[in-house]
């Protein structure tokens, strides 16, 4: 089976095995970020900690499948992308 012009083999199984690490990555990420501001402000309190914990998981997920979209939007085609362009378009 070929692949399109357009498309490269095995795209949707990477863009698969990324979208999971990348929200495996954003969960862990935001809840080490939350232990860490939580730690300087001097916040003891368990409910409230694990309130903030599971906000900041929740929104660390739109920042991952962002960065994963962005990622593969520029290696699919170059062009789209507007950090990758080279030269001046309209």
């Amino acid at each position: 089976m070929t692949a399109g012009p357009g498309k490269r083999p095995g795209s949707r199984l990477l863009l698969g095995i990324a979208l999971f690490a990348g929200t495996l990555a954003s969960i862990c990420g935001g809840a080490l970020l939350a232990d860490f501001a939580l730690d300087l402000l001097g916040v003891t309190a368990p409910t409230v900690r694990l309130g903030v914990k599971v906000i900041s998981m929740a929104a660390a997920l739109p920042a991952g499948f962002y960065l994963v979209e962005h990622a593969f939007l520029a290696r699919s085609s170059p062009r789209r992308c507007s950090t990758s362009r080279k030269t001046p378009g309209p």
